[in-house]
């Protein structure tokens, strides 16, 4: 599976890449939304997971801004968070579903396999 992880917490991002990348799958990190939706205009990703709350933009954007053009405007995406409720108090619009953070090893291991 190719996956990007779309986190501003770069340590974040590099050890979900990495544990991505020790279970098979091929694993690409942005640290902005400018590069997230840059990267995933020209490339095909299986999977997104995408921070709501990055340091240049709202993740709920940055989703919307996949989700109009691009090699990946159908991927799965799904929204991280650490603010427990989430699915209480945001609409999660054009994301598939959502992850709390810190992303356990098994929780990527299920994103990463369904």
């Amino acid at each position: 599976m190719n996956v990007l992880l779309v986190d501003d917490n770069r340590a974040s991002a590099d050890a979900l890449a990495a544990l991505a990348s020790t279970m098979g799958h091929e694993a690409t990190t942005a640290y902005d939304g400018h590069d997230a939706v840059e990267l995933a205009r020209g490339t095909t990703f299986d999977l997104i997971l995408l921070d709501l709350r990055l340091g240049d933009a709202d993740g709920r954007e940055v989703c919307a801004a996949i989700r109009r053009e691009g090699l990946s405007r159908h991927s799965r995406i799904i929204a991280m968070t650490g603010h427990v409720g989430l699915e209480q108090e945001v609409s999660l619009g054009d994301f598939n579903g959502y992850a709390l953070k810190p992303l356990e090893f098994d929780r990527l291991e299920d994103l990463l396999t369904s």
